[in-house]
């Protein structure tokens, strides 16, 4: 009986670990996204942490038209960023966790 809890206990302190393990790749993961038209880059971490911005220098004059560009940009960005820590975290529980029932 306690062997089994001191088992799963482990397995639980080995999941915590590879947790964050999974964190600090995606700290250190970026990309960019950019604009349709090539005119806004944004380049943040996989935790999304902007870590830089390029605006090309044509789109400073039309401050309405800049503002859209970044939403945008920066939406899809923050979308890839949600998606891609959902399925890495989903991928480091099966590795990681023990079958718990109901789960």
């Amino acid at each position: 009986m306690f062997g089994n809890l001191m088992d799963m206990m482990g397995k639980f302190q080995s999941a915590q670990k590879n947790f964050e393990d999974l964190k600090n790749r995606l700290d250190s993961s970026s990309f960019t996204q950019t604009s349709a038209d090539g005119t806004v880059s944004i380049t943040l971490t996989e935790l999304a942490t902007i870590k830089d911005i390029q605006i090309a220098t044509g789109l400073l004059a039309d401050k309405e038209e800049l503002e859209d560009k970044l939403i945008v940009t920066l939406n899809q960005a923050l979308e890839k960023v949600k998606k891609n820590a959902v399925d890495e975290a989903k991928r480091t529980a099966k590795d990681s966790l023990p079958p718990i029932p109901g789960l």
